[in-house]
């Protein structure tokens, strides 16, 4: 019935075209809305679970060994940490600068510290 009426109010297709492209574009910023609103949640509640680990100059950290990763690359046993590593330079953007042990850069490139956790010695 709606529609019934909508085509006696509408003079001609080209109006009832352009009233069309309207409510398409409506509901296309209301379908962008409503997936922004839910990666806002989203990521507050990841926020709430991610822990911010703090590095410092001069602590001990291991790093992920991505080659490792996968399955046919590794045993079940091996270890995926290499290390350890002293931190001997924190840069922006959660990255840091490594030295071997032995006082010696440990990797060209900056880390980022998603692939570091805390080594602790005894």
């Amino acid at each position: 019935m709606k529609y019934l009426q909508d085509d006696l109010e509408e003079n001609n297709d080209a109006q009832r075209r352009f009233f069309q492209l309207i409510d398409l574009q409506q509901k296309r910023e209301a379908v962008n809305e409503h997936s922004q609103n839910f990666k806002d949640k989203m990521k507050i509640i990841f926020d709430k679970k991610a822990k911010q680990d703090t590095f410092q100059v001069g602590n001990f950290v291991l790093k992920w060994d991505a080659r490792r990763e996968k399955k046919s690359k590794h045993g079940k046993f091996d270890n995926l940490w290499m290390g350890p590593f002293s931190i001997s330079r924190v840069m922006k953007n959660n990255t840091f600068i490594f030295q071997n042990l032995d006082g010696e850069q440990a990797f060209g490139a900056p880390i980022n510290g998603r692939f570091l956790k805390h080594f602790f010695t005894t």
